[in-house]
């Protein structure tokens, strides 16, 4: 499904870097700009002749030679063999390349987001923001920037070296309706399994995957494998509307699709991560970043589980590192996860004041029925 209904998408960002070098994508979290730049544009620019490079690893301080060598890489792998980086800023290395091959180059910068946060204000964002600028200013390359709509503002600060900087800027919008139902049934082709119209439109109509008028590529995808996943235990190929309704139906699919994942973790890991869910996600459920020692403060008589469970759950795929000013810290590995995660603290939270309230009622008979036994014992005693 991931290039389903993007295709019109693929041929604007196509013309554009042929009217200019520097394309912006902008895009909510989870609208699938990353699958955009990976698969559907190499394969629309290379009828262009294009070296293309996707790149997105902006943390850490050698970021910028490793970025040199990756697009060394892509230049060995897709024209000559024998091109190598050098010691040389980024015009200079794109300048070469393009002068050795007679190619364009395309640079997809993915998670620009990454790099506007984990290095602002410091020397290495005032080094980057340089080279980058002269690197578009040259023309040597294509550049489609990838870019959280949140982030705009901080990455506007390049319009001081880039005129023009957001001429060509495009939003990545939500699926359309027709989109999302040829996604539905790319996915169950896929897997060599179909699904029934009503499941169909119920996952398309939710409420869950409901965005701007459109629908959320990532929820809704979310809901597909979910119940795909429990057709296939039950040795099913079609995707029915009994199951879809025992699994709760379509929001209930999406917002419980961690729930398998979270089932798998010790009690002592799971309540640890319970625990991190007020400080991970903040009052306005966005996910927050935090350091080790905070986790560790915040985690009371749990803490010295912390440096077992931190790095299980980045295993999981549950939490990230990121280095911001060469400061670890830890937050939610995606920001889409963040409602599902708060879904299931949410029902975790009521499950556990359902039972103190079970407890109390318990303790609260008990109490009354010991003080009539004592009375009625102390009336036989004494009583006459």
């Amino acid at each position: 499904m991931t290039l389903c209904g993007r295709q019109r998408d693929i041929q604007g960002i196509v013309d554009d870097c042929k009217s200019d070098h520097l394309v912006v994508l902008s895009h909510e979290p989870g609208m699938g700009a990353s699958s955009l730049l990976k698969y559907g544009l190499p394969p629309a620019f290379a009828a262009e002749g294009a070296i293309t490079l996707v790149w997105s690893d902006w943390q850490g301080n050698s970021f910028i030679a490793d970025l040199k060598e990756a697009i060394a890489e892509a230049v060995r792998q897709q024209a000559d063999r024998n091109f190598f980086a050098e010691t040389e800023r980024l015009d200079e290395i794109l300048r070469r390349a393009h002068k050795k091959t007679g190619r364009p180059l395309l640079l997809l910068l993915d998670e620009f987001e990454d790099y506007l946060r984990c290095h602002s204000g410091s020397h290495l964002s005032d080094s980057f923001d340089a080279e980058l600028s002269s690197a578009v200013a040259g023309h040597y390359a294509w550049f489609v920037v990838a870019i959280q709509s949140h982030a705009i503002g901080p990455f506007e600060r390049l319009s001081q070296y880039v005129p023009n900087l957001m001429g060509f800027h495009r939003k990545l919008p939500p699926l359309t309706g027709e989109a999302a139902r040829e996604a539905v049934l790319a996915e169950a082709s896929r897997r060599s399994m179909d699904v029934e119209t009503a499941v169909a439109e119920a996952l398309v109509s939710c409420k869950t995957v409901a965005c701007e008028g459109g629908i959320h590529p990532f929820f809704l995808m979310r809901g597909v494998t979910r119940i795909l996943d429990a057709e296939s235990r039950l040795k099913s190929t079609v995707a029915r509307l009994s199951t879809f309704q025992l699994n709760g139906g379509p929001d209930r699919l999406v917002l419980e699709s961690l729930d398998d994942t979270l089932s798998d973790l010790s009690s002592t890991s799971a309540e640890l991560l319970f625990h991190w869910c007020k400080i991970l996600i903040s009052p306005q459920k966005n996910r927050a970043s935090l350091t080790e020692k905070a986790l560790s403060d915040y985690a009371g008589r749990l803490n010295r589980f912390v440096l077992t469970t931190l790095p299980q759950l980045r295993e999981i795929g549950l939490l990230r590192s990121v280095q911001i000013l060469d400061v670890t810290r830890y937050e939610i590995s995606r920001e889409c996860l963040t409602p599902i995660l708060h879904d299931w603290w949410t029902r975790r939270e009521a499950a556990l004041l359902a039972r103190r309230r079970a407890q109390f009622r318990v303790r609260s008979i008990s109490v009354a029925a010991g003080a009539i036994v004592t009375m009625y014992i102390t009336w036989l005693l004494f009583g006459k």
